[in-house]
C-alpha cells in the first residue's frame, strides 16, 4: 500500500521550523510597564506567572497587516486561555513624543474592542527589543515565545503561514507540558 507524503512532509517542515526560528541563546525580555488599549496595565514578565506568553512585536506601519494577522491567529486559539497570554506590541519609541498620543488615538480606532485588552504599544527600550528579535526588516513582525520568567524559548519573524503557526503552537504545547511539570516537582 502507497503511503501518502504530504503528512511527513509537514512533519518535517513544522520540524524544521521550530529549529530553524528557535534562538541561539537565552534571552529575557526587558521589563514593561505598559497599559493596553483597553486601560488595564501590564508588567512584563510579572504578569506571565504560571503562564506562556507570545508578544507581536511590529516597528512601523508597514509591519500593521502583518501584526494583525498574527493577533487574529492567535485570539482564535487563545483569546481567554488561562494559560497563555498574547499581545500585540506597536514598537513607538522613535516616534516623536509630541505625536505619540496621536498614533496611539489612531491605533486604537483601528483595533477592534474585543483586541485591545491584547494590545500594548511600547515607548521605551527600542534598542533592546531590535536586538532580541534580531531585527532585520522593518516591515515585519516578529514574533516572541517566552515562558514565565520572560525567557525567549522560540521565535520567528514574518508572515503567520500556517507552517510557521502550527509550528509556533507546538512549541507553545511544549512550553506549556514543560511549565506544567516544573510547577508539580
Amino acid at each position: 500500500m502507497k503511503q501518502n507524503g504530504h503528512p511527513r512532509l509537514l512533519v518535517l517542515l513544522l520540524l524544521l521550523a521550530g529549529l530553524s526560528h528557535s534562538p541561539a541563546t537565552s534571552q529575557i525580555i526587558p521589563e514593561v510597564h505598559g497599559t493596553t488599549l483597553s486601560g488595564t496595565p501590564v508588567d512584563l514578565p510579572a504578569a506571565l506567572k504560571g503562564k506562556v506568553g507570545i508578544l507581536v512585536i511590529g516597528f512601523s506601519q508597514g509591519s500593521r497587516d502583518a501584526v494583525t494577522v498574527w493577533g487574529k491567529k492567535l485570539a482564535a486559539d487563545y483569546y481567554d486561555s488561562p494559560r497563555v497570554l498574547y499581545y500585540e506590541m506597536p514598537v513607538l519609541a522613535s516616534v516623536p513624543r509630541l505625536m505619540r498620543g496621536f498614533v496611539t488615538s489612531r491605533i486604537k480606532a483601528a483595533v477592534s474592542d474585543r483586541g485591545k485588552s491584547h494590545f500594548i504599544p511600547l515607548t521605551e527600550d527600542e534598542p533592546v527589543w531590535r536586538s532580541l528579535v534580531h531585527y532585520k526588516a522593518p516591515d515585519d513582525p516578529y514574533l516572541l515565545l517566552v515562558d514565565a520568567q520572560g525567557t525567549v524559548r522560540w521565535q520567528t519573524q514574518g508572515q503567520a503561514s500556517d507552517v510557521t503557526y502550527a509550528a509556533m503552537k507546538q512549541q507553545v504545547d511544549q512550553l506549556q507540558a514543560h511549565q506544567g511539570a516544573t510547577s508539580t516537582r
